[in-house]
């Protein structure tokens, strides 16, 4: 196995989630489970596990059969063996026999061996997959997030052009951090839904033929937009972890081609810390509002890098903090919707896009989108404000930050 390969299974598997489902389908193969039985047994919504099943179904760690109106899922236990082989293949030496002692004692079979070494049985129940707290945490920090955008997707809730405001709305807000009136008229319907902190789009100076990756897409704001800038011989991805997004830019495809004349747009499902995209094959990454949403965001920084070929151009409008957030403000979930428990200092941004190999850093913070935000008295940002030490704001705190880099 390529330590590629194994890298991207071993990455699926650090979430507390899937690690679960596929224990699950690991003790129940080769029969395997359909998707409703897995949700009862891990009591876990339909929205939630199609998205982690999906992801893993993708690794190739499980295949899925249609049976009916249902859909059975199966474990892939030869790539799973091999996973684990990989990382016994070469222990004590280089000589497997030498590890024979170690793996007694902490009750993996002996039998389990890389090849030439038995018959492959594996004790699975005695094996220590407990994931850390780490994960753990990060992904509840994920199911916040998600199910807060869900909420937003569907009409449930809105965000940071809450009409509840009486004087911000989308429209208006996106005007505020740069963008056209002619642009924003000629989007799909839904598409804008006020969750801008910035103009990647501008930022990027896109050119015709590029190709260009959105993280964390929304509605298609931003990917329809970009659309029209690289034009036919361009293409533009953007990518989502919330399933009710995905399905809101999708629908929009339609409006977008007929009004354009272009087919060079797509959405896929996915974590902005492991992109589906091959590597070393983008031009442009842009996001808007979104990697401070990461609980992981030195890896979504490496993922980035990866995709973008030599040369390749960050352009990215973010939240960053002037000074570290009080810790009630941290853990609000109201706040973590809206962009503002998540962010970093703006030099810890600085230092995470240069460890991961990114050259020609660029940071300008831009305050004007947090005091509009106050100004406007934003329903969001209200219910933050009223968290903060008495006597401070918002715009004491957090900051509106370009960042644009080069591979």
């Amino acid at each position: 196995m390529e330590t590629k390969t194994a890298t991207a299974i071993f990455e699926v598997l650090s979430s507390a989630a899937r690690l679960a489902i596929f224990r699950l389908l690991v003790r129940h193969a080769p029969a395997g489970l359909v998707a409703g039985e897995i949700a009862r047994m891990l009591a876990m919504s339909k929205t939630n596990l199609s998205f982690h099943l999906k992801v893993i179904v993708n690794s190739g760690l499980a295949g899925m059969e249609r049976e009916g109106r249902n859909t059975r899922y199966k474990a892939d236990i030869p790539l799973m063996l091999a996973a684990i082989a990989y990382l016994t293949a070469e222990c004590c030496q280089g000589d497997p026999d030498q590890c024979r002692e170690y793996r007694a004692a902490s009750e993996v079979a002996p039998e389990f061996l890389p090849p030439g070494g038995g018959d492959n049985h594996f004790n699975l129940e005695n094996m220590n997959m407990g994931s850390s707290e780490k994960n753990t945490a990060s992904e509840e920090v994920r199911e916040t997030v998600r199910s807060g955008y869900a909420a937003i997707a569907t009409g449930q809730r809105s965000c940071c052009s809450s009409p509840r405001s009486g004087h911000l709305d989308p429209l208006r807000l996106a005007q505020a951090v740069g963008y056209d009136a002619a642009s924003l008229a000629n989007l799909p319907e839904g598409a804008n839904m006020g969750l801008s902190c910035g103009n990647p789009v501008a930022l990027a100076a896109l050119l015709e033929g590029q190709v260009v990756l959105d993280l964390g897409s929304g509605g298609g704001f931003d990917v329809f937009q970009a659309g029209e800038k690289v034009k036919a011989a361009g293409r533009v991805i953007g990518v989502d972890m919330t399933p009710e997004m995905l399905a809101k830019a999708r629908a929009n495809i339609a409006h977008y081609r007929q009004r354009t004349g272009l087919d060079n747009v797509e959405f896929r499902l996915g974590e902005i810390e492991h992109l589906p995209v091959a590597d070393a094959s983008v031009d442009v990454v842009l996001s808007n509002c979104v990697i401070n949403l990461s609980p992981d965001k030195p890896q979504v920084w490496r993922d980035i890098f990866r995709v973008l070929k030599p040369g390749g151009k960050v352009a990215v409008s973010d939240l960053a903090l002037l000074k570290p957030l009080p810790e009630n403000v941290r853990t609000l979930a109201a706040a973590l919707v809206g962009c503002v428990a998540g962010a970093v200092l703006t030099e810890e941004t600085g230092a995470m896009l240069a460890e991961a190999g990114f050259t020609a850093i660029v940071l300008t913070p831009k305050p004007d989108y947090v005091r509009k935000m106050q100004e406007w008295n934003d329903p969001l940002y209200q219910q933050i404000a009223e968290t903060l030490p008495k006597g401070e704001e918002m715009a004491d705190y957090v900051v509106s930050l370009s960042i644009e880099a080069l591979k």
